[in-house]
């Protein structure tokens, strides 16, 4: 069974970029500026403070091979079969797959910036 490509370590943070190694050894861009237009984040969004770069600059990888933020607490409430609710927080964290799928091989990014650039 193949395994699902998870983060090993980031080799760059820039604003709002993020470049990764993989599991499957490769390299790959994250561009959390394009990802929250396109997610249409607002100012009340759990993400919203990933949109200043002094708290995005502080990203790690996290526990389950993902993008964390451990300077954005997020707060979940749980209920026991009690029905009884309790409050834990933790790092803003994607989802790995969502990560993957949206991100870019490093080769691909760089000709996009070249072709960007160029076009101007």
């Amino acid at each position: 069974m193949d395994r699902l490509p998870r983060i090993t370590e980031i080799l760059k943070v820039e604003p709002f970029k993020v470049t990764c190694r993989w599991t499957t050894g490769e390299i790959r861009v994250v561009d959390f500026e394009e990802l929250m237009t396109r997610w249409q984040v607002d100012k009340s969004a759990v993400e919203a403070p990933l949109r200043n770069y002094e708290t995005f600059r502080f990203v790690s990888v996290g526990e389950g091979r993902t993008l964390q933020w451990v300077n954005v607490p997020v707060r979940h409430r749980a209920f026991d079969e009690t029905g009884r609710a309790s409050e834990t927080e933790s790092p803003l964290a994607f989802d790995p797959d969502v990560l993957y799928a949206e991100s870019v091989s490093l080769e691909e990014f760089r000709l996009a910036r070249i072709s960007t650039k160029a076009a101007a």
